[in-house]
């Protein structure tokens, strides 16, 4: 069943660079021109920078996706062209592409482990028996990481803050890239408040953006916190069934699934994360009849978060004690 379900998958995994690179020259020409206009229209007509919000918020959200995917070299067959895509959608929405490619690599070599939470502490979950034993202190800082107010609101600053350092766990290479984007941020941010156009790039850019990172962290949050998600020890830890029960197929309408990039398919990614966004829902089609999945939708997620602890009986997601 493995090696079958391999090798069906591999035969998605080839990338079509001319559709490729539609989806990168596209998002790019939309999302800089939109951000452009934003920017320019605060101080003249302001309507405009209101009307450019939705288009500024879609086009980011789809930056992410294709910034993930070139970060698994998944769409070119070079590695220096997804760097090269990889880094002009990192212009898009400020996350480099070295930092988030290194990441989330870590995240997909220890989803769903519990031996290995510690690599991965984006969304850290704690078994019943830990925070029972836990400190009070460890339970309240637990007990706000695992709110609605941390994930809607702190975590998407957090995103932003948190790219910008140069974690020592990261490659010399990583290090050096993201120190460089801190830097051009920081020029560009200067060069706003010096020409009095700090309030435009705000209201013009940086509140979409805050935005499109709210809408990542709710993703990100669904495709594995989820109330009958998966986690295991280390010693009997596989791939395929990581996918497959710890990572969801989050539900988009047609319009979203577009925009998205086909992200909600996320079990097959983690399946083959070598496959381009575009190939996702083919490869599933193809597959979905002789798979396990576990569907979750957008709408569900107050209803998902309501799980905070793993029981290791049951096996699932369940409320505090």
């Amino acid at each position: 069943m493995k090696n079958s379900l391999n090798k069906i998958l591999r035969s998605f995994q080839k990338p079509v660079e001319s559709i490729s690179n539609y989806y990168i020259l596209s998002t790019a020409f939309l999302g800089f021109t939109s951000i452009f206009l934003a920017i320019i229209s605060f101080h003249k007509l302001i309507i405009i920078t209101f009307l450019m919000y939705p288009v500024i918020f879609l086009i980011l959200c789809r930056s992410v996706v294709l910034l993930h995917d070139a970060s698994h070299n998944a769409l070119y067959k070079k590695q220096w062209k997804n760097s090269l895509a990889g880094n002009l959608m990192s212009f898009l929405n400020l996350i480099p592409n070295e930092f988030f490619g290194y990441m989330h690599k870590m995240h997909h070599a220890t989803a769903a482990n519990l031996d290995k939470r510690h690599i991965n502490p984006e969304a850290m979950t704690m078994t019943i028996e830990e925070y029972i034993n836990s400190s009070l202190y460890k339970r309240i800082i637990y007990r706000f990481l695992r709110s609605a107010f941390f994930r809607l609101v702190i975590a998407p600053i957090l995103m932003l803050l948190v790219t910008r350092i140069p974690l020592p766990q990261l490659g010399l290479k990583e290090k050096i890239l993201t120190l460089i984007y801190d830097i051009l941020i920081a020029g560009i941010i200067y060069l706003a408040i010096e020409n009095n156009w700090i309030y435009s790039l705000f209201f013009g850019y940086f509140i979409p953006l805050y935005s499109c990172y709210i809408l990542v962290s709710i993703v990100l949050y669904l495709q594995h916190q989820f109330e009958n998600t998966y986690w295991i020890s280390g010693d009997n830890w596989t791939n395929e069934d990581a996918s497959l029960h710890g990572s969801s197929f989050l539900i988009f309408g047609p319009f979203m699934k577009k925009i998205t990039c086909n992200i909600g398919y996320h079990h097959i990614h983690h399946l083959n994360p070598l496959i381009p966004c575009y190939n996702l829902s083919k490869a599933h089609n193809h597959v979905k009849n002789f798979i396990t999945f576990k569907e979750v939708k957008l709408s569900q997620l107050f209803s998902h978060m309501k799980g905070k602890l793993w029981d290791k009986k049951l096996h699932k997601l369940v409320d505090f004690p």
